[in-house]
């Protein structure tokens, strides 16, 4: 009997440990959680912080490669105070476009810098923080009642606009457009290339005995007299394809290219490119929707490694269609709905005249203006958000046959805005925005901090622009 009640006994006393060993281990289990909230608060913001350091730091760099800005070059030098200024307020201000846990980081131009002012291999450097030294340290949810009350967060991105110069990998491009330009400036008089007609001079000068090559000096006197030596490349109007039979370089080579893809479809395709309708053959297909579209196939400088083929004709539908699909043209010879270059071109005008006025000389920058069809809703675009800006290889010129296959040899890349596809039959008109030469080591040779092989370029852009993380 005594047995039972203190067994009675000690179940009463027992009685609440249960909840008192419970509610203890809350206050673990709670800081624990409370802890991993935190930790996963701060390692998003940290994902925030280093997206918003490396599109602060593609932005300074695309800035640098820009050819409105004509801040990069191949001849070596230093960026010059004015460039490096234009660079960081890109990087600013696209950096702080993107939020860190809700609130822009707003980047002090202290921390952008350069750790290359090469202008041949520029290196723009972004730090993203929220942080004490900021003044705006990330605030903490739980772990304050272990007295943490802020952290830390901090990215860095490094991004490169590179123009080789002899020292470095070599350099290629995809989103090539299926053009094949000769070595042949019509308005380069000054330096005759045997291999063009008319006494045309080369754009570029490639350097015997390897892949080397370099922009050919003074040219287009005609459209700045008050510079002896030319205003340069900037500017000039050019036809990228001829369409009248009488302007062909040869009996049916009109220069239009057939760029087999590596995929069904290339990628970056508008709508329009697969709506298009003509062309009776595959090639002439393939060549339209790659006018279109961005094809993904790398050109590097040097021996191409895409084969190309003249293609037979004209071309004359896919053309048009190619066209007026890429740069919103609404139909064949309407010359409206594109974007245009302010004091270059105008809406909805004809352009076909390629003597039309090209710049003003007292600011020779290009301003492009959003056409009725861009759907982009700033009317002030740039080379990398205007679909009329199109990269095109340079090849060294030899004469190619039509239907021809063959590995032309690359020695530039130029990039030209597309003003319009007109008369006479589908003939493409633009005005020549930048070249870039061949320069450096073959591209199977040694590249350089980065490794890996050329630096490839996207997006209609001659000048490769990379993240090079530290």
């Amino acid at each position: 009997m005594k047995s039972k009640r203190h067994a009675s006994y000690k179940r009463f006393r027992d009685q609440g440990v249960s909840i008192l060993i419970i509610a203890v281990s809350m206050i673990f289990v709670l800081g624990m959680a409370g802890l991993g909230i935190d930790l996963a608060s701060l390692y998003v913001a940290r994902s925030q912080a280093q997206r918003a350091a490396d599109a602060a730091a593609l932005a300074g760099a695309n800035a640098l490669a820009s050819p409105t800005n004509s801040c990069v070059n191949s001849s070596g030098g230093s960026l010059s105070p004015d460039c490096m200024l234009l660079a960081k307020q890109h990087a600013k201000a696209v950096g702080d476009l993107n939020l860190v846990a809700g609130v822009s980081p707003n980047i002090p131009l202290g921390d952008i810098t350069f750790l290359s002012e090469s202008a041949s291999d520029p290196r723009i450097q972004v730090v993203v923080a929220r942080d004490t030294a900021h003044g705006d340290p990330m605030p903490t949810f739980f772990v304050k009642i272990f007295g943490i009350d802020t952290a830390n967060v901090s990215a860095t991105a490094v991004a490169e606009a590179y123009s080789p110069n002899g020292l470095g990998p070599q350099i290629g491009s995809t989103c090539v457009k299926p053009w094949l330009i000769p070595n042949c400036d019509p308005n380069n008089t000054l330096n005759p290339n045997s291999t063009c007609t008319d006494g045309a001079g080369p754009f570029v000068i490639p350097v015997q005995g390897g892949m080397a090559s370099t922009l050919a000096p003074g040219r287009n006197t005609l459209y700045d007299p008050s510079n002896p030596a030319g205003s340069g490349v900037i500017g000039e109007p050019f036809t990228l394809k001829h369409g009248s039979p009488g302007d062909a370089a040869a009996p049916g080579v009109y220069y239009a290219a057939y760029v087999p893809d590596t995929t069904t479809v290339p990628s970056m395709c508008p709508d329009c490119a697969k709506l298009a309708s003509g062309g009776s053959s595959e090639s002439a297909a393939v060549y339209r929707e790659n006018i279109a579209c961005c094809n993904q196939s790398p050109y590097v400088c040097g021996p191409s490694t895409v084969t190309l083929s003249a293609v037979n004709g004209n071309m004359v539908g896919p053309t048009r269609q190619g066209v007026d699909c890429l740069i919103q043209q609404t139909g064949n010879n309407s010359n409206c709905g594109q974007d245009y270059l302010q004091g270059i071109t105008s809406p909805c005008a004809n352009p076909a005249n390629p003597q039309m006025p090209i710049m003003n000389l007292d600011e020779p920058h290009f301003t492009i203006i959003a056409g009725p069809n861009n759907t982009n809703p700033g009317e002030h675009l740039d080379a990398s958000t205007s679909s009329s800006v199109a990269l095109v290889p340079i090849w060294d010129g030899t004469p190619l046959q039509s239907g021809q296959n063959t590995n032309v040899n690359i020695v530039g890349f130029m990039q030209i805005f597309i003003q319009d596809e007109g008369s006479p039959q589908g003939s493409v008109y633009g005005n020549i925005m930048k070249v870039t030469p061949c320069d450096g080591t073959p591209s199977t040779g040694p590249t350089g901090p980065g490794g890996g092989g050329p630096i490839i370029g996207g997006g209609g852009s001659p000048i490769p622009v990379r993240l090079v993380h530290p």
